[in-house]
């Protein structure tokens, strides 16, 4: 770094982004004039006073062209279509339509407990973030479309093996370990793509794109149950296989990263509040990133992460979540059975549950990039919350049943489909990885122990069953979720506060200058 008068400045071309700190632009260098600057015109000098914070802002030169995104183009929306095409399936056979599976499985394996058939669906989840450090590793490695074509042949081969399994530990190898660590081969290279090409619309391209998990469980769920109804749970499973291949095989040939050299120019525009406290995130992120050790220190530098409020309050968040957030799909059909309705009718309810989810995701990943995240993430959470311990808990009949269904996946829904752009936004580019790992690595926890838990507990009130205290234990636990996000929301808010007051503090003006790469 070399320090450069207000004459150079104007004599050096930027065409890249090169971002000073905060303070070398908030004051003006008053110094006595030295023989390079005393060279200097008037009118260069003139040009060369410190901008305002709101013209630093609107300046194009402060722009990161190199990663700026083109929000658009057909390549672009080709990513999300491709990502939109792996939610659709990879999520659903561990997840959105398990619970057919759980109900059908309880018969053929009548020894084995609810809890036991659970532990093979969230044992497939847990995998799939478990496996999110290798799989990360395998995109940087060998790029989006290898990797997600690997996870492809994995997902299929572990519902084949499971079609012959004949024992639940078998499914649990399969179905479970083995097609959750494919779905994570996938998953990660289809939710990192779409930011490749989108920057301000990245809230509704993300949205579009995990929408696919709730439009995959609408049409995968009663399709399901009648293959198992028609043809059983082995060639059910090797269908599955099929259409694995057919969708994920072929989206995986459209997400591919964005070729590096591919710019925008930031347009000037009058910058929001929030716009310059991302600014002044920007300008102090760059000092970070300069100053970060590698290797082994490196690694323990990460680790100061759990010293941070914010992080320590979406990672008790994330786990609580995760515990009963798998519990009401799992439990849609047999909890339909429960109440006097058919099994069709769970299967119906538990499609129109992921159709409410993919219309959730869309709304409120638009309503993301329009309104504060914060107020959208916590209105989730605690509609997520709300809807089990209330209309759950009064659930009798179809309508109302159907009712919570639809509540719960359209919030729960959106409050996944933003988790990615909270870590993003409070994070910043340089520990979202650290940060990403850390908090799947906690939801795979929680999902893991969620359902066979909830499980265990239905079948501790035989003879006489009831779901009430499934019901609480999944409600419970959204709710900690939630008041964990509204602790977040406070020190989010108290971080920006003061990093602006610093931001905006006097300082001396002799010790302004401007630092050039």
């Amino acid at each position: 770094m070399t320090t450069k008068t207000f004459c150079d400045v104007d004599e050096t071309p930027r065409t890249s982004c090169e971002i000073a700190p905060y303070s070398a632009y908030t004051t003006r260098n008053t110094a006595p004039a030295t023989s390079s600057s005393a060279s200097c015109s008037p009118e260069k000098h003139a040009k060369s006073s410190a901008p305002s914070f709101i013209e630093l802002s609107q300046s194009p030169t402060l722009v990161d062209i190199s990663d700026r995104a083109p929000d658009g183009g057909l390549r672009a929306w080709l990513v999300v279509l491709g990502s939109f095409m792996i939610h659709c399936f990879c999520f659903a056979p561990t997840e959105y339509i398990f619970g057919m599976f759980e109900n059908h499985y309880m018969m053929l394996y009548p020894d084995a407990s609810h809890g036991t058939i659970a532990f093979i669906g969230t044992l497939g989840s847990s995998s799939t973030y478990f496996a999110g450090f290798i799989s990360g590793a395998a995109a940087d490695r060998f790029g989006y479309k290898i990797t997600a074509l690997l996870g492809t042949f994995v997902m299929a081969l572990a519902l084949i093996l499971a079609s012959f399994a004949s024992q639940v530990w078998q499914l649990m190898l399969t179905q479970g370990v083995l097609f959750g660590i494919g779905a994570s081969l996938v998953y990660y290279p289809a939710i990192g793509a779409p930011s490749h090409w989108f920057d301000s619309k990245r809230g509704f391209a993300l949205g579009l794109a995990v929408s696919g998990t709730g439009l995959g469980g609408l049409a995968l769920a009663p399709a399901t149950q009648a293959l198992m109804s028609g043809v059983g749970v082995e060639w059910t499973l090797r269908a599955l296989a099929l259409f694995c291949v057919i969708v994920c095989g072929t989206a995986s040939f459209l997400i591919v990263e964005r070729e590096s050299g591919k710019k925008m120019p930031e347009p000037p525009k009058t910058l929001s509040e929030a716009e310059i406290g991302q600014i002044t995130e920007k300008l102090s992120s760059e000092e970070e990133k300069a100053a970060k050790p590698t290797g082994i220190a490196g690694f323990f530098a990460d680790l100061k992460v759990f010293k941070d409020p914010q992080f320590l309050s979406l990672t008790c968040a994330e786990l609580a979540a995760s515990i009963g957030f798998l519990i009401p799909m799992y439990y849609f059909q047999t909890y339909s059975i429960f109440i006097g309705l058919t099994a069709s009718n769970g299967a119906l309810i538990a499609g129109l549950s992921s159709g409410a989810s993919c219309l959730g995701r869309i709304a409120l990943g638009f309503a993301a990039d329009r309104l504060p995240k914060t107020v959208v993430v916590s209105f989730c959470a605690w509609m997520t919350a709300g809807s089990i311990l209330i209309i759950w808990t009064l659930s009798k009949s179809f309508g109302v049943y159907l009712l919570f269904a639809l509540v719960y996946g359209f919030f729960a829904g959106g409050y996944v489909s933003l988790v990615p752009l909270v870590l993003s936004e409070t994070f910043g580019s340089q520990q979202l990885s650290t940060v990403i790992g850390f908090m799947y690595a906690a939801s795979g926890v929680g999902m893991l122990a969620g359902a066979p838990v909830a499980g265990m507990i239905l079948d501790a009130t035989k003879p006489n069953i009831t779901y009430l205290p499934v019901i609480m234990t999944s409600g419970g636990t959204l709710l900690v979720g939630a008041i964990c996000i509204s602790a977040w929301v406070f020190f989010r808010r108290l971080d920006k506060r003061t990093k602006r007051e610093a931001a905006l503090a006097p300082e001396d003006p002799s010790t302004a200058v401007v630092h050039l790469s």
